[in-house]
């Protein structure tokens, strides 16, 4: 195996490390196919750099001291963002001299610049979709953050500062049945590898904020739509825009499942959040189909959700410390 397919295997298992799978074969586009008891499915993998020029100062061995000795770039694009230039260090302890250094200075991205790229990053891997899932069941997306630029984020802010609308809206157009970011959080002095199932904690938050706005404004709606909720449900995500949306309504409660993940609602308002883990759903799921998107969600329906959606916080620590320490459970 080469040392590009090593690194992405090593991604891979950042999250795929404790899942049971039959099989896991390198491939190109998607860069792995992977069986498990029930279908064979896809996972492309995809490292975030803010820039191609970092990924490339980063990744080419030897490639910053042929800059900085011998003046020598590798790609024209490189000239402006990794312009050598001179700092002065003073030694903290004042026992010698200040001297001077030759190297490389780029301000950290702000956070709806870093937001907006990994927006762009699903974008464009959904223009290959069609590509990847060829003869496959589903495919999902891993996106390896690089940069770091949440350090020092409580799991706790993740939402309220990444889950930015354009985020939103790469998210609800995707193909991929889960797109994973594996990143670091936590406080600066103790950070931890995670991944975090992006569609799944869209659901998640969706979901509560739907419940938040029927509960605080639709009162009477609840009483109307009280043994149909799931499917109300369902609708609404629907009309957020997001595809292939099932439900199923039972005795004990109604469930919505969106990718990857559903989300449980019992009849006494517990919930419970499900991994499907790349399996197939129960047959007693229902596909919903943009034809029977409820007329409750009108315009005065959008200028409730509008008000709610700007001024409300979702707040969770829904994400999973990496694995990868071993390999994946293969079945016998």
């Amino acid at each position: 195996m080469d040392t590009k397919k090593k690194k992405e295997r090593n991604i891979f298992d950042f999250v795929y490390a404790d899942r049971v799978l039959t099989s896991v074969a390198p491939s190109e586009e998607p860069d792995f196919k992977v069986k498990n008891a029930d279908c064979e499915f896809g996972v492309e993998i995809t490292e975030f750099y803010f820039s191609h020029s970092l990924a490339r100062i980063r990744n080419i061995p030897g490639y910053a001291m042929e800059i900085l000795e011998e003046g020598k770039y590798r790609h024209k694009d490189d000239f402006t963002p990794l312009a050598v230039k001179e700092f002065t260090v003073e030694p903290g302890d004042n026992r010698r001299p200040s001297f001077k250094v030759q190297g490389f200075m780029q301000e950290r991205p702000k956070i709806n610049d870093y937001v907006n790229k990994v927006s762009a990053v699903i974008e464009h891997k959904n223009t290959r979709f069609a590509i990847y899932v060829t003869g496959l069941n589903h495919v999902n997306l891993i996106i390896f953050d690089c940069e770091h630029c949440l350090l020092g984020t409580p799991k706790n802010k993740f939402h309220p500062l990444f889950f930015q609308p354009q985020l939103e809206t790469a998210l609800i157009h995707t193909s991929f049945r889960e797109v994973y970011f594996v990143t670091q959080l936590g406080e600066f002095d103790s950070p931890k590898k995670v991944y975090i199932p992006l569609k799944m904690v869209f659901l998640v938050a969706e979901m509560f904020l739907f419940n938040h706005i029927m509960t605080e404004e639709y009162t009477d709606a609840l009483l109307t739509y009280a043994e149909k909720l799931g499917l109300l449900c369902a609708e609404y995500l629907l009309w957020r825009g997001a595809k292939d949306i099932s439900f199923k309504d039972g005795s004990d409660g109604y469930e919505v499942v969106y990718g990857n993940a559903g989300i449980f609602i019992a009849k006494d308002n517990s919930v419970t959040i499900r991994d499907y883990s790349d399996l197939a759903l129960p047959v007693d799921f229902t596909l919903v189909s943009t034809q029977g998107v409820s007329s409750f969600f009108n315009d005065a329906f959008l200028k409730t959700f509008e008000t709610y959606k700007h001024g409300t916080v979702f707040s969770s620590e829904l994400c999973f410390d990496v694995g990868g320490d071993n390999q994946p459970t293969l079945q016998k």
